[in-house]
């Protein structure tokens, strides 16, 4: 996987180091995020390389699970810390750095997921969920049968089970089912960066858990 350093040059993400002492913290682990915005805004060395390295699984996982495609994710990804790098300067940290993070991710990825459906318009959509009993098609996993639904993401295949389940969710129920279940924002944080009213996220977020609960049924 790649990203970007402070000169926009491509970095592998996996192999990124931190020059300098002072962006350095016992057992290797990175600094609080507050002071690698500050080292990054002072043109420390290493300092936005370890912003991702921090944050790069994470916004990986997150592109992944919504565009279901490893590619697509990686370039999501890379979009992702390439716009961080180009306007980190003007982070105001009124959210946490994962947040704004998430939020560029969850944007780039719809931009994706719109682009995908401009593309291939002719071709039927797969009926969206509705979680109301008798709509809708039923989702039917390939492979073992998973014996404890509630245990979907402990290894590989249950992980890909769920993943399969969440692109049949439309674009927008999908990133707030991953940014509230996934990534354990609150509704208030999630509202915060949909921009709509909180009740506004608990009703899709509902009507997408009944929903997922309806594919996951054949898995039970």
């Amino acid at each position: 996987m790649e990203g970007y350093n402070g000169n926009g040059n491509r970095i592998a993400l996996t192999r990124v180091e931190i020059w300098g002492t002072d962006l350095e913290t016992p057992g290797g682990k990175g600094q609080p995020v507050d002071l690698l915005v500050e080292a990054f805004r002072q043109g420390k060395p290493g300092a936005f390389e370890a912003i991702v390295r921090a944050h790069q699984d994470r916004i990986y996982s997150f592109c992944a699970r919504m565009l279901s495609d490893r590619e697509d994710a990686l370039d999501a990804a890379q979009e992702v810390f390439l716009s961080a790098w180009r306007n980190l300067a003007g982070f105001r940290g009124e959210a946490a750095l994962s947040t704004w993070l998430l939020r560029i991710a969850a944007n780039r990825c719809l931009n994706r997921i719109r682009r995908r459906k401009t593309l291939s318009e002719r071709e039927a959509p797969w009926p969206e969920p509705t979680g109301e009993e008798g709509e809708g098609p039923v989702f039917q996993p390939a492979g073992a049968e998973v014996d404890r639904p509630d245990r979907i993401t402990e290894n590989r295949e249950m992980g890909e089970i769920l993943t399969e389940a969440l692109s049949r969710l439309d674009p927008g129920s999908r990133w707030m089912v991953l940014l509230s279940d996934v990534e354990g924002f609150s509704y208030e944080e999630v509202a915060a960066m949909a921009e709509v009213p909180v009740g506004t996220v608990k009703s899709r977020l509902h009507r997408a858990r009944m929903a997922l609960r309806r594919l996951l049924s054949p898995v039970a």
